[in-house]
């Protein structure tokens, strides 16, 4: 005796099992993204008002402070006011103690507790701004502070690279981020010296963990590196895999206070974003899922003079090969030139830094092997902030070169060809070592961002991934399985008819 067909349960197994395997072909993750705002050297004034506004309007879920919040006595109060307004009483805030909370960092360090004690999805251990790990979402956030001296109670060493160290060595969390306030001389842009050391640098490395500081009122982003200490870069490209040996730092500084001109230079850097080249204030975000994330920096007038992509490879087993192991480095791709951009005519009241667009940069030869000029507008001079140790000069010029990455190189597979493929960011590469004397300086063109991918309701696919959409697979699989129904109703018809 045969046992009936239950073709209902049939019909609900086969169309639960094809959307299951059209949302994991189509990329679609269960997991809630998180949107992380990065920023440094606020003030309370009105720009640093303006950023915060900014915050809000990008839809962010943290806000992670690189140091130097209020400035000055008694502004602790107003800091704070500024961000309620802003963004929310119980917003989630992280802080890191820079050199100008040498005034009120009992309080400001107050402040921040209660933030995270307010937040039901942000959770510290240990002292908090200084020295202190931190959870949200699936990121792990480790708060150090090498080289704050100024700031009484704080010490410049306390063994920081070894609590990095230990803070992540049992993470599982897909994203890891380092952040503290000073900076070491060659990975930032303007006038500031060694203060932090390397060790702490490494000891992020290490663990695949971004580098987030302040300290230059600029904004700076590095290649992916292998190398800290040497500067050396992995490859050129603004897609970057973060696993342990492979990481970037960044200089967010433009929070509020005067922004600064650019005073050193290097072929590590991405992206460039100061005084000389007409910045404004504005923030660094992230937008991280399971595993990928989007980064763009935007100024407060709209401009967005950098963006990338992140991978994240942190908890893959160790018999797996690097993706970036496997793909060459595309130093060669194009030839960086030696010409140097001549200085606008354009007077420095008339730079409209919000015209950034892929048609500000010449469009190159056909070949990878030649370089286009970039076109560059000499900004006003900066302000100067009396209460820093370094302050700020009128900008000065620099050597221009601009590295087409708008193709690729051929026979790259996996995860990585897309992005090959893909019409890259213009990017402004220094050149030669970091000191330039300002003899020899020129104006630097900070990148422009790349050109938006197609639409997936216009291109029938998800974006860039050339594969078809979540919604055209969804209806194929009804369409599929009602087709099968239907059989399988008529099979049944005929074995009733037939016992």
């Amino acid at each position: 005796m045969f046992k009936p067909i239950d073709l209902a349960f049939l019909r609900k197994a086969s169309c639960h099992s094809v959307l299951a395997t059209t949302l994991l072909y189509t990329g679609i993750s269960s997991a809630a993204s998180v949107k992380v705002a990065f920023i440094g050297d606020q003030g309370v004034g009105e720009h640093a008002q303006s950023v915060l506004s900014l915050i809000a309007s990008e839809g962010t879920d943290l806000l992670l402070i690189q140091g130097d919040l209020g400035y000055g006595e008694n502004a602790a109060a107003q800091w704070e006011d500024n961000l309620t307004n802003a963004l929310g009483a119980d917003f989630p805030v992280l802080t890191v103690v820079g050199n100008h909370e040498n005034y009120e960092w009992p309080e400001y360090q107050r402040l921040t507790q209660e933030r995270i004690d307010r937040a039901s999805s942000l959770s510290c251990t240990g002292n908090t701004g200084v020295k202190a790990s931190c959870q949200f979402a699936n990121i792990d956030i480790v708060q150090v502070s090498p080289g704050i001296h100024e700031v009484e109670g704080v010490k410049a060493e306390d063994n920081y690279a070894q609590y990095i160290a230990s803070s992540l060595a049992d993470s599982t969390a897909d994203w890891r981020i380092c952040s503290w306030h000073k900076n070491q001389e060659k990975l930032q842009t303007g006038k500031k010296g060694d203060a932090t050391g390397w060790d702490v640098y490494d000891s992020c490395l290490d663990a695949g963990a971004m580098v987030a500081v302040a300290h230059e009122h600029a904004y700076s982003r590095t290649y992916l590196l292998s190398d800290f200490r040497n500067q050396t870069v992995i490859h050129r490209r603004s897609e970057m895999t973060m696993e342990s040996g492979s990481s970037f730092a960044f200089v967010s500084g433009l929070g509020g206070r005067e922004v600064r001109p650019q005073v050193k230079s290097g072929d590590w850097w991405a992206a460039i974003y100061t005084a000389t080249q007409g910045a404004t204030h504005g923030a660094l975000f992230c937008e991280f899922e399971e595993k990928t994330a989007d980064c763009y920096f935007k100024a407060i007038d709209g401009a967005v003079p950098d963006q990338f992509t992140l991978i994240s490879r942190l908890d893959a087993s160790t018999g797996a090969e690097s993706l970036n192991a496997a793909v060459p480095e595309q130093a060669n791709s194009s030839s960086v030139t030696d010409n140097v951009a001549s200085e606008s005519s354009a007077p420095a009241a008339n730079v409209e830094v919000a015209a950034v667009n892929p048609l500000a940069v010449e469009e190159p030869a056909t070949t990878n092997d030649t370089a286009a000029e970039g076109v560059v507008a000499e900004p006003g001079p900066a302000a100067t902030d009396g209460s820093d140790s370094t302050t700020a000069s009128s900008p000065a010029k620099l050597p221009t070169a601009v590295v087409d990455l708008s193709t690729s190189e051929t026979g790259v597979e996996g995860p990585l060809a897309a992005a090959n493929t893909s019409a890259e960011t213009q990017v402004t590469a220094g050149l030669g070592e970091s000191d330039v004397q300002e003899s020899d300086l020129e104006t630097f063109s900070y990148p422009n961002p790349a050109p938006p991918q197609v639409d997936s309701a216009e291109s029938g696919g998800a974006a860039g991934t050339g594969k078809p959409s979540a919604l055209l697979l969804i209806l194929m699989a009804i369409w599929w399985q009602r087709r099968a129904g239907f059989g399988r109703s008529t099979e049944a018809k005929q074995f009733k008819a037939k016992h």
